[in-house]
C-alpha cells in the first residue's frame, strides 16, 4: 500500500544521486527530525566491465550511467515503497570527479526536479566520503579525516559537514590509484585494491623494503608514485614465475608501504600542524573513501591512535547513501527551483600542488 504524501515539514525524503567515476547508485533516505533513514539502496558497479583495460575509461564509465540509471530508478523507488511525489529534494555529486559522468548524474536531477518542482542540494563528494560516518554512528567536531580514494587522498579537519579544511595531500598518485597501478604491474586483476588485500593476508610484509617518501619538508603531502616505480623495477627485476610464486610477498610488502606513508604522514600532521602530541592525541579521526576498507590500513590506524572510527564498507565505496546523507546534514544548501537547473560539474576540488 503506498504512503499518503508527505506533509510534515520536518520531514525530507531526499532521492540520492552518485555517478562521479565508475559506480553508478541512487538512494531514497528519510530524515526526521535530525534521525536519517535510508529507505533503499542501490548500485551498478562496472568492474567487470573494467577489467579488461584495468582500470577506469572515462567514456565508458559516462555511458554506463545512461544505460543503469533508468532500471536502478524503478528498483530504488520499489524498495523505498514510495511514490516520485514523496521525494522533497534531490541531491547530486557535483565535484570533484569525472566531468562526463558527474553530468549524466546531474542531468537525471535536473530533470526529476523540473518534473516536481523540487530543490537540488549540490553535493562535494569528498565531504560526503567522511561525511558518511554518521550513517553508523555518532562522531562529535571537529574531526581529523583521512580521505583515501582512488582519485584522492586528503587529510582534512572538518569541523562541520560543510567545513573541511586540506591539511594535507597527494601531490600525485592517490593511494587507490598507487593500488590500481600496483595490482597492474603485478597482474593480479581488476578491482585491484581488493585483490592485493586479500592475497597479503598470508604473505611476508617485511620481506621486501618498498620506500617512504617521507618529505619532510613539506608536512602533510604524500607522493606515491615513487613506490610504484620501485614496485616497477623490483618485477622487471625478476623473472615471471618467481613473481608468481612471491605475489603474497609482494603485496604485502607493497602494501605495508603505502599503509605506513599514510601513518606517518597522520602523525606529522598531529605533531607539525596541529601541534599534538601522537600519545595524548584524543580528538576523533575518520577514514573514509574506497580505501578504507583495506584491513591493513584500518589495523594499524586503531593500533596507533586512541579515538578512529572508519565508514562502513558499504558506504566506503561510492554510493549514493553518503551523497543523501551528506545532503540531509545541510539543508542550508538546497539551491530552489529553477536557479537549480544552472548547476554544473566541476572535475577537482583539492589541487596536487
Amino acid at each position: 500500500m503506498k504512503p499518503k504524501k508527505n506533509s510534515d515539514p520536518n520531514k525530507r525524503i531526499i532521492l540520492g544521486v552518485e555517478t562521479s567515476c565508475d559506480d553508478t547508485s541512487l538512494c531514497i533516505l528519510e530524515v526526521d527530525n535530525h534521525t536519517s533513514k535510508i529507505l533503499s539502496l542501490n548500485s551498478f558497479n562496472q568492474d567487470f566491465l573494467l577489467m579488461k583495460w584495468g582500470g577506469v575509461v572515462p567514456e565508458l564509465a559516462a555511458r554506463s550511467h545512461v544505460k543503469a540509471l533508468p532500471p536502478l530508478l524503478d528498483v530504488t523507488f520499489k524498495e523505498a515503497g514510495i511514490s516520485p511525489e514523496d521525494i522533497t529534494e534531490v541531491a547530486v555529486t557535483t565535484h570533484p570527479g569525472l566531468v562526463g559522468s558527474l553530468l549524466t548524474g546531474i542531468n537525471l536531477a535536473k530533470t526529476f526536479a523540473m518534473m516536481r518542482n523540487l530543490p537540488i542540494v549540490p553535493v562535494n563528494h569528498l565531504f560526503a566520503h567522511l561525511e558518511a560516518i554518521h550513517l553508523t554512528e555518532e562522531v562529535s567536531y571537529p574531526y581529523l579525516g583521512l580521505l583515501v580514494s582512488g582519485g584522492h587522498t586528503a587529510f582534512m579537519w572538518v569541523k562541520g559537514p560543510n567545513e573541511m579544511d586540506v591539511l594535507g595531500n597527494t601531490l600525485d598518485d592517490a593511494a587507490g590509484e598507487a593500488f590500481d597501478k600496483g595490482g597492474k604491474l603485478l597482474g593480479v586483476g581488476y578491482p585491484a585494491g581488493r585483490i592485493i588485500d586479500d592475497l597479503a593476508k598470508t604473505g611476508d610484509k617485511d620481506k621486501y623494503d618498498f620506500p617512504i617518501s617521507y618529505m619532510r619538508d613539506r608536512p602533510g603531502k604524500m607522493s606515491f608514485s615513487g613506490l610504484k616505480t620501485a614496485l616497477r623495477v623490483k618485477v622487471q627485476s625478476i623473472q615471471p614465475e618467481e613473481v608468481k610464486a612471491e605475489l603474497p610477498h609482494l603485496c604485502a610488502s607493497y602494501q605495508e608501504a603505502i599503509v605506513q606513508s599514510l601513518r606517518v604522514k597522520a602523525d606529522e600532521i598531529i605533531e607539525k600542524i596541529l601541534e599534538k602530541k601522537v600519545n595524548g592525541f584524543t580528538t576523533p579521526i575518520v577514514i573514509g573513501g574506497g580505501v578504507a576498507c583495506n584491513s591493513r590500513l584500518r589495523e594499524v590506524f586503531k593500533q596507533r591512535y586512541k579515538n578512529v572510527h572508519v565508514v562502513k564498507p558499504i558506504y566506503c565505496t561510492d554510493n549514493a547513501g553518503m551523497v543523501a546523507n551528506w545532503a540531509g546534514r545541510v539543508p542550508d544548501l538546497q539551491v530552489p527551483f529553477p536557479e537549480c537547473l544552472s548547476l554544473d560539474a566541476r572535475s577537482r576540488y583539492v589541487e596536487k600542488k
